[in-house]
Formats: C-alpha cells, structure tokens, sequence
C-alpha cells in the first residue's frame, strides 16, 4: 500500500504499531536474528521505539535459536539480547517474566529438549526468570499409519518433559501440514492444544490469511485467501481449540503472501486488520498514513 519502506524508519514503525491497535492486537513477536546485517538496529530504532512510545507490547522471536553454528554463543547473544531489551516498558511480559519465542523448524530442529536447559539456565542466569514459548510440532507416524489425519502432528514426547517450557506453539501450518478451511483445521488444532494443556503447558495456534510462494518457487504451495474467510476459518479454529494465544502469521512476510498489513491489492486494503478487530470486538478506524504518504 505503502510501497517499499524501511522497518527501522521510526515514522514507519509508528504507524504500524497503530494499525496494529486499531486492529486490538496485543503484541508483536519480532524476527531476531541478533546483529545479522544490523537488523538488530532496525529493530530498535523502528518497532521497538514505537512501541515504547505509543504504549504497545513487542517481544522477540527467537530465528537464532534454529540458525545458530556455536551453542555457547548463542546463549550469550539470547542472554545479552534480553538484558538489554527486557526492562523497556514495551517488552511483553507474561506473569511478570519477559517473553521468548524460540522459533524452530520441523525437520532438523536447531534446538533439542537435551539442550534447552542449558540454554535457559545460561539466560536466566543473566537475566533472570524467563517466560519460555517454545516452537515445536512433530509428525506422528503412528496417527498417520492409522489414518488419524487429526492426530498426524504432536508435541514430541521429551519436549513435553521438559522443565520450564511455559507454552508451546508453532509458527505455520503451511510448512507443517496443508490446511486452509475450518474443517480441515478444527481437529488438528484441538488434538495438539490438548497435549500441551495435558502437560500443563499453555498452547500457542498460529492463523494464516493465505499463502502464495508463487513468485520464487518453481513448486509453490498456495493458500488461497477466499476473502478473508481463510483468516476467519483459523480464528475460529484456533478459539475453539481453546488456545490460550493466537499468532497471526504474518503481519509484513511478503515474499511467503503471508501478511495482513495494509495492500493495495485488496479491495479493502484494510480488510484483514478489520477482520481482525472485528474478532477481538472491537471497532476499527484507520490510522493516518505516515508522514510522507498522506494524500
């Protein structure tokens, strides 16, 4: 809508951060990938400042915790990274601790159930209690061989015994499993939040918009949109599963279709931030474009 912009443009940032409360979204789960080709300075000077400045939650999702070469280093680099964010009043805290999303992929995960209390001894030992959301969803061949499409993904075992995991979540269903109308979702979604609350665990159910890798892959997987009703299908999936959070995946992914962010190729640009708010109930009104943009 806007055309390209820079995140670390404070004016930009700002304007976001109001998209997203005229929305009712809570918070952002910021990518983080420490100081790689300094995004770690357009993350402080764009959305964090932002939020600091306009009353909003950020909290950072965790890329290093799969992208990492050397272990001790990353927990340091985590460590270092919330010390230094953690006491903004924008940082999001759940009982009182600061939020960390360890992002993780499927197959080949970065980070393994023996590693994770090493990694959360190193960071609370800096920074103190944490409040951990862990990425993690794996294929069940079991469910699979039995023809239980509801039960074909889970909460691996180990991770499930694992002291001091607060939630479980995951970032997609489109790199997990293929899905896009309630029907196809409700079952899934139920059976996996009812593993991590088995555990007494809080679960995080990601919700998509739609999906279209069309433009960079020569096998693309494309989740149509269906106006907007693909987004409501997972809201109400993820509600009736009983999540405790929700994730909308994503808010300005473009390359993977992903996002809710304003788009002139909508109709409405502001359509999925409508539906949105009409979820959380409460009434949208459009922000000023940023400063620059304003017609």
């Amino acid at each position: 809508m806007i055309g390209l912009y820079d995140s670390g443009d404070p004016e930009i940032a700002r304007w976001h951060v109001r998209l997203a409360q005229a929305a009712g979204i809570d918070a952002f789960l910021a990518s983080w990938w420490g100081d790689f080709k300094e995004r770690d300075r357009a993350f402080e000077s764009g959305i964090l400042a932002a939020a600091e400045e306009l009353d909003f939650k950020i909290a950072l999702l965790d890329e290093r915790a799969q992208f990492h070469h050397d272990f001790a280093a990353y927990q340091a680099m985590l460590a270092a990274a919330l010390a230094k964010y953690k006491d903004s009043p924008a940082y999001l805290r759940i009982d009182g601790r600061p939020v960390v999303y360890l992002y993780q992929i499927g197959k080949d995960p970065g980070l393994s159930a023996e590693e994770f209390p090493a990694l959360r001894g190193a960071v609370e030992a800096k920074v103190g209690p944490v409040y951990w959301i862990v990425d993690k969803l794996a294929h069940d061949p079991d469910a699979q061989r039995e023809g239980d499409e509801d039960r074909i993904k889970k909460i691996p075992e180990d991770w499930l015994a694992v002291a001091g995991v607060d939630a479980f979540g995951f970032y997609s269903t489109f790199s997990r499993f293929r899905a896009s109308h309630y029907e196809e979702l409700a079952g899934k979604y139920s059976c996996i939040a009812s593993q991590a609350h088995g555990a007494g665990r809080k679960m995080l159910l990601p919700v998509h918009p739609g999906h279209d890798t069309s433009r960079f892959r020569s096998d693309p997987y494309i989740m149509p949109r269906r106006d907007g009703q693909t987004l409501r299908d997972y809201l109400r999936a993820a509600a009736d599963a009983k999540a405790d959070f929700t994730l909308v995946t994503s808010w300005n992914e473009w390359p993977e279709g992903t996002v809710v962010e304003p788009s002139s190729s909508w109709a409405d640009p502001y359509a999925y931030l409508k539906i949105l708010a009409e979820w959380k109930g409460v009434s949208f009104v459009e922000p000023p474009l940023p400063e620059g943009l304003r017609r």
